[in-house]
């Protein structure tokens, strides 16, 4: 993610107000439990200011930021962690999550594939070039390596959610250089293969490494795996033993057929979920309102155009996020009373919606509002 990805802007047109009388309809579906895609992290809340310095283009249609801090101090960070990237795009900031794309101890990196209809990929594709400043928030996430180097590794990347893998593929084999690890990888033809030559390279210096490309519209000539991958098929290609650590990153589809086709145990699977970044879909109220922080019993004031999160944050309230577009669910609380609207499409699964929560990071009081936190 992510990278996160963004999604067509045609995902994202429709719009949620919270009344507790009724359920709203699942834009976007999320297991229950704690997120796997975007866990809370500790660093979550550090902001650091970058620029960049280099803008590799991987494929047509994606390229990477290479970064570094201004002052000169290095960002820590796991593989397969993300970046939240806010950039300045006519006077507004947005924010976007793109994951890291290099090795523990490297450059600082993410990679931005070209969406259609995308505000920020296409902003970063045509307007950011080397010395461009920005911010950005993180690292974060917890789609992460096991302690254990020498456990055998799984991964099924599709598109783009080769981001977060390759990170952790050459983390991996730099920690361990002999460890036994398999990518399955899915594009549409070989021009849009992402760290084509990264990956060539990684199989011809660990030669335990197998890597399977799987192309769905694959340009004359080509003589390797073809076809649509389906979960049985992903299964069948990773061919992972029982004590093998699975990590899947593309289509919430794929990665759930495959998670259901895989003959190991669900605590070895992991899954990068990216979503869709929410669009200003509802109305950003333009009057201040009301908020009351039950559990803390603080009262605060929404400014016009703030989220409850930005309004909760800059009152000294100490509260949960992650990813701040909508993807993580770190930033989740009920609505007691008051109606809210919020950015779509978001994480929330139907019975969360259901339940009367809301992401303060997308979500706005249209009038006086009572939550609980």
């Amino acid at each position: 993610m992510p990278s996160l990805v963004t999604m067509p802007r045609s995902l994202a047109a429709r719009i949620a107000t919270f009344n507790l009388s009724k359920p709203y309809p699942i834009t976007i579906p999320r297991p229950n439990g704690p997120s796997k895609r975007w866990g809370q992290s500790p660093t979550a809340l550090v902001q650091r200011h970058v620029r960049v310095v280099d803008v590799i283009r991987e494929t047509d249609d994606a390229v990477t930021l290479e970064l570094e801090t201004t002052d000169g101090r290095p960002v820590e960070f796991r593989a397969g962690q993300y970046l939240t990237h806010c950039f300045d795009i006519g006077g507004v900031t947005i924010k976007r999550a793109y994951s890291i794309c290099d090795a523990e101890g490297d450059r600082l990196a993410c990679t931005v594939k070209s969406i259609d209809g995308g505000e920020v990929s296409g902003f970063v594709h045509r307007g950011v070039a080397v010395g461009y400043e920005y911010t950005v928030l993180g690292p974060s996430g917890d789609f992460a390596l096991p302690q254990d180097d020498s456990v055998p590794l799984a991964f099924l990347a599709a598109g783009s959610g080769i981001t977060p893998v390759i990170s952790m593929i050459e983390t991996a084999l730099r920690r361990s250089p002999s460890r036994d690890i398999s990518l399955v990888y899915a594009s549409r033809r070989q021009t849009e293969i992402i760290f084509a030559r990264r990956l060539q390279a990684l199989v011809a210096k660990h030669p335990q490494l197998r890597v399977v490309h799987v192309l769905s519209q694959p340009e004359p000539g080509w003589s390797g795996e073809r076809g649509r991958l389906t979960g049985q098929r992903a299964a069948a290609l990773l061919a992972p033993e029982r004590s093998t650590e699975v990590f899947l990153c593309g289509p919430m589809e794929l990665m759930d057929a495959t998670a259901a086709a895989l003959p190991i145990e669900p605590d070895r699977i992991h899954r990068e979920r990216f979503y869709a970044a929410p669009q200003h879909t509802c109305t950003v109220p333009t009057e201040p309102q009301a908020l009351e922080f039950r559990a803390s019993g603080r009262k605060v004031t929404q400014r016009p155009g703030e989220t409850i999160l930005d309004a909760g944050l800059r009152s000294g309230l100490r509260l949960d996020f992650s990813c701040t577009v909508g993807g993580c669910a770190a930033c989740k609380i009920r609505v007691i009373r008051g109606a809210v609207t919020i950015d779509e499409p978001n994480c929330l699964s139907d019975q969360e919606r259901a339940d009367g929560y809301i992401l303060s990071c997308s979500a706005y009081a249209q009038e006086s509002a009572v939550l609980d936190a």
